[in-house]
This record gives structure tokens, C-alpha cells and sequence, in this order.
């Protein structure tokens, strides 16, 4: 796996997205529950960060 700080957003969206049906599984494995929410956790940030980066940039280009 990548690390996190190197995936696109759309590579983090559709890691979250495959982590979230994992933990919502009726056959959820207990065991790796806290570590599977600190990596959804950690990708929702890193997301966030990017989106972030992405509106300060559109406004930067709609003020000239």
C-alpha cells in the first residue's frame, strides 16, 4: 500500500470508500476495528487537505 500522503484524492476517496464497507461488514474483524478507523480517519484528513489545497488554488486563479 501507498502511503497516504502520496495518493490522490481519488486514490484516498476509493480507499476510504473500500475501508467504510469493510467496517460497516457484518463480518467485520473486531480484532483490526481501531486500526481500520485510524486509517479511515487518516484518509478523510488527507482528503480535507487536498480539497483545501485545491479551493485556495481556484480562488487564487478567479482573483487575477
Amino acid at each position: 500500500m501507498n502511503s497516504i500522503e502520496s495518493l490522490s484524492y481519488k486514490e484516498a476517496l476509493k480507499e476510504l470508500e473500500a475501508l467504510v464497507a469493510k467496517i460497516e461488514s457484518p463480518d467485520a474483524d473486531i480484532t483490526n476495528l481501531s486500526d481500520d478507523v485510524k486509517k479511515a480517519l487518516s484518509l478523510v484528513k488527507h482528503c480535507r487537505e487536498q480539497i483545501r489545497g485545491f479551493s485556495e488554488e481556484l480562488d487564487k486563479i478567479i482573483e487575477q
